[in-house]
């Protein structure tokens, strides 16, 4: 049986949100960290944030029109951060709703690190994981202004059997307005074991309150064995850039759109549009 193409998309998204997501909330804690300045003014942000939204993929090769609707909330606690998710999509094949619950933990102004767990319900289609869990953790390097290293591991469960193990290395470079950041990504997938890297880059410029523009690039290798009487091994090379537009239009409410690209070699052209937006209250 082949492993279903959603667990790939629900991964690069899920990798996408969190690194950006992340780059934004630590971004004061290194900018104070660094020995030669003065602590920086920290940003005010009120203790909830909620977001709506919906995305489209157009998908060629008669894989059809991916589209759906996303949502979260947020509460900004002193040293913790839980996220609420829920997400539905929908297919010519189908649609299926998935839930998450994720979390930020600062210790302090030196390490960080994330957690979560999502799980999808019975739809008439199989387009997310069935279950996923993972985390990673961030250490602010002493001495090195600016710096920081980042190291994850994540595990994806599909149907039949189908799952993948990841584990991830990368760091974030701070420097003013602008956060530069890569990731590096080593996969496998069960069963058969077979192996697979992909790795991102990406470089994003702003200020909470104001607005965040990015890009990234992401690349690698799609690897997995079906499930038969005769087995068969599957490689392709995927890639594609991505660009994103936050802005505040108030104090407490602003808008976030998102476009990307993703050309999976000798099997489909995917071209990804998003937007939502957010209110932070009380």
């Amino acid at each position: 049986m082949r492993k279903p193409i959603g667990a790939v998309l629900v991964a690069i998204v899920l990798s996408t949100w969190s690194s950006h997501a992340l780059a934004q909330t630590i971004s004061s804690a290194v900018t104070q960290s660094a020995p030669d300045k003065p602590p920086a003014a920290a940003v005010k942000e009120e203790p909830f944030l909620v977001e709506a939204g919906g995305f489209t993929n157009f998908v060629d090769n008669n894989y059809g029109q991916w589209s759906g609707a996303t949502g979260r909330v947020m509460y900004r606690g002193a040293h913790i951060a839980p996220i609420f998710s829920v997400a539905t999509q929908t297919r010519p094949e189908g649609s299926q709703v998935t839930f998450g619950i994720d979390s930020y933990l600062i210790a302090n102004r030196w390490f960080s690190a994330t957690a979560g767990y999502g799980q999808s319900a019975d739809g008439s289609a199989v387009l997310w994981p069935r279950r996923r869990y993972g985390g990673a953790v961030s250490v602010v390097l002493p001495h090195v202004t600016g710096v920081v290293a980042t190291a994850g591991a994540l595990r994806i469960d599909g149907e039949a059997g189908h799952y993948d193990r990841t584990l991830s290395v990368g760091g974030m470079y701070y420097r003013g307005r602008a956060i530069w950041s890569g990731q590096v990504s080593f996969n496998r997938n069960y069963p058969g074991a077979a192996p697979s890297t992909s790795g991102v880059v990406a470089v994003q410029y702003g200020a909470q309150k104001k607005y965040w523009v990015g890009a990234s690039v992401s690349a690698g290798r799609i690897a997995y064995q079906t499930v038969s009487l005769t087995p068969v091994d599957f490689r392709a090379i995927s890639y594609g850039p991505s660009v994103f537009y936050s802005r505040w239009l108030g104090p407490k409410w602003g808008f976030t759109a998102r476009y990307e690209y993703q050309d999976e070699l000798n099997t489909y052209q995917r071209h990804g549009m998003n937007a939502g937006i957010f209110l932070e209250f009380p």
